[in-house]
């Protein structure tokens, strides 16, 4: 499918327009089969009026008006709708369910719009910025996205003070958040938690699809959110990589091109840093793909409801 960036929004051709709609009514008909419980788990429904309550238990303390409460929790749902809601919230709850998540690249991509056409900048001047939507923003999150975008733009990666420009920067920072605790876990269990030192390749490989076969939780060892749901296994919507087996190959092909031949000992074993491997897998195109349509198809969703809810004020 050709896609190319415009407006803030993916422009797709005639023929990415007709898979997208086949992908839409597929997922419509794959809804329609479930339980209530597979939806209510699906949409993390559970995890949204939770977060309702704890809104309104916030709002309205000392308050007996119930038409506040009400009003108070229709709010958060309007918040939720316009993909506003993760505002200001810590990084654990940003990236607590694949909603969250794209809820964030939403609000990020608002603001990178804005800056396009800004000069390119350093990791730290990116990261001033995101700390004003998530206080806690990881620093190792905006300068892994950095180092893949000044990759893509032909820069150097030895350097840790890149410059990316906001247009660069954006595919990148999405898979960079998505894949960040997967990465970290890599980082820990695989390259011993060195990220400059090489490692033989196809060990790392072994070790994190070994941490991913002796644990029961989800794919890789990771669990996404409090519901024990997989990361990426398709709970999320219009998600293309909703299987564990996909994944893999993605793992697999980030290693290839992050990996060189060791010369050390003559022997063609390839070598991989962590550091490689993590700008390679915010490079890898599935996933930035990935995350690109659950952006846009969030993107899409908050501007119908934005335009609802204008409609309704009228």
């Amino acid at each position: 499918m050709a896609t190319a960036l415009g407006g803030g929004r993916l422009e797709q051709t005639s023929s990415g327009t007709s898979a997208e709609l086949g992908g839409r009514r597929a997922a419509a008909e794959a809804r329609a089969r479930m339980s209530a419980e597979e939806y209510l788990s699906a949409q993390d429904l559970r995890g949204v009026l939770l977060n309702a309550l704890r809104h309104v238990q916030r709002a309205c303390v000392g308050d007996v008006d119930t038409v506040r409460h009400v009003e108070a929790a229709a709010e958060y749902f309007h918040s939720v709708a316009t993909a506003r809601h993760v505002v200001g919230c810590a990084f654990q709850e940003v990236t607590a369910s694949p909603r969250d998540r794209a809820a964030f690249h939403v609000n990020a991509s608002r603001v990178l719009e804005t800056m396009a056409n800004e000069r390119a900048a350093p990791a730290e001047d990116w990261h001033e910025i995101l700390v004003r939507l998530c206080p806690d923003f990881p620093f190792g999150v905006t300068r892994l996205a950095v180092r893949a975008a000044c990759a893509d733009e032909g820069g150097p990666l030895e350097n840790a003070s890149e410059n990316a420009s906001a247009s660069a920067l954006a595919p990148a920072l999405r898979v960079a958040v998505e894949q960040w605790r997967f990465l970290e876990k890599a980082l820990a269990d695989a390259f011993g938690g060195e990220p400059e030192a090489p490692r033989d390749a196809e060990r790392c490989l072994e070790t994190i699809f070994f941490s991913s076969s002796s644990s029961s939780s989800s794919r890789f060892g990771v669990r996404d959110d409090a519901n024990g749901r997989e990361a990426g296994s398709g709970n999320a919507p219009d998600a293309t990589i909703d299987d564990r087996t996909d994944f893999e190959v993605c793992v697999r092909e980030a290693m290839a091109a992050a990996a060189t031949i060791g010369k050390e000992t003559g022997a063609a074993a390839a070598t991989a840093t962590h550091a490689a491997f993590a700008v390679a897998t915010c490079r890898h195109p599935r996933l930035r793909l990935e995350a690109s349509r659950a952006c846009e198809a969030a993107a899409r969703r908050a501007e119908e409801a934005e335009a609802a809810a204008a409609r309704d004020s009228r």
